[in-house]
């Protein structure tokens, strides 16, 4: 049996040797973080859902949401237009980084068909702060500068639940691989098995914002969905405080044009620093644009039930 044939046994032994190498070798480094961090940004762009591009970014480059959309799209690079991202260079000190990203883009016509495919070199300036390391310049005529110029000042407003997200960062695909237990996701893989006579109730539970729920939970579409075929879309959740959240649980609004058996997910307890990750498994029947909507958050934090929604997850379906 070849390792590539089970990931799950690879994450293991990926998550072993970072173990064994020690954190001097891998968590100092945040060359892993600052790239997928704009990586993440690109395919939220690609994705349409300029609101949480607009989360990742602190500047002047763009003063709301929607000019994101525009200045990408001034430059071909319009919703489900992106095809491939390759970070050619990338440079950091300890709180300022630079990368670049050359975006091969289609032009799509109507009805999605591709007519031609160009290259976008896309230039960003990243910044470590207090919530992880954040966007603050992008633009597209030359490479920026490593320097300490335009570095912004992050203000985070205490609030009622600040134990649940206090310390929290934005969680990425590498930070997930860094802080998770490799056993311990497949065990919380295979558990959701056992879970498909339950509900979600949100009743009696005190409202949690999305701005707060985006803090350690990332749901993340697999690459390259296609009608058809089996697919997956993860939820990622990360457990920063010093208490088990438990009996925590996700569910969602699946549209009709998709075959799907469990809706909710289960995690049950999770642990004071702990990762976990779970998967809805379904097959899309159409291409275009697949809407999971109302992700609802559900669990319970020292006593207290909690419940929240995040925004809706578009899927391109090829």
């Amino acid at each position: 049996m070849s390792l590539m044939r089970s990931p799950n046994l690879f994450l293991i032994l990926v998550l072993f040797i970072f173990s064994i190498c020690g954190s001097g070798c891998s968590s100092q480094d945040p060359s892993g973080t600052v790239n997928t961090t704009v990586i993440e940004f690109l395919e939220a762009v690609n994705a349409g859902n300029k609101d949480l591009a607009f989360s990742m970014y602190q500047g002047k480059d763009f003063l709301v949401p929607a000019s994101i959309e525009m200045s990408f799209k001034n430059k071909k690079f319009s919703p489900g237009g992106l095809q491939e991202v390759v970070i050619t260079s990338e440079g950091h000190t300890d709180n300022v980084a630079v990368a670049t990203a050359e975006c091969t883009v289609a032009k799509l016509d109507d009805d999605g068909n591709e007519i031609e495919r160009t290259l976008l070199p896309v230039y960003f300036k990243l910044q470590d702060t207090e919530i992880g390391w954040i966007i603050i310049r992008v633009t597209f005529s030359a490479p920026l500068e490593l320097s300490e110029d335009g570095l912004v000042s992050i203000e985070v407003p205490k609030t009622p639940i600040d134990p649940i997200t206090e310390n929290a960062v934005p969680i990425s695909i590498f930070s997930v691989m860094l802080f998770g237990t490799g056993i311990y996701l497949n065990q919380k893989e295979k558990q959701k098995h056992n879970n498909s006579s339950r509900t979600v109730d949100t009743s009696n539970a005190a409202s949690i914002p999305k701005e707060s729920l985006v803090q350690f939970i990332r749901i993340v579409p697999s690459q390259q969905v296609v009608a058809g075929g089996k697919t997956t879309i993860g939820v990622w959740v990360k457990n920063f405080s010093q208490q088990p959240y438990e009996k925590f649980a996700v569910k969602a609004r699946f549209p009709n044009t998709v075959d799907i058996k469990e809706l909710s997910l289960f995690f049950g307890s999770i642990a004071a620093g702990q990762t976990v990750k779970q998967s809805w498994t379904f097959v899309p029947k159409m291409q275009g644009w697949l809407g999971v909507e109302e992700p609802t958050i559900v669990f319970e934090y020292l006593g207290t039930k909690y419940a929240g929604t995040l925004d809706t997850v578009w899927v391109p379906v090829q």
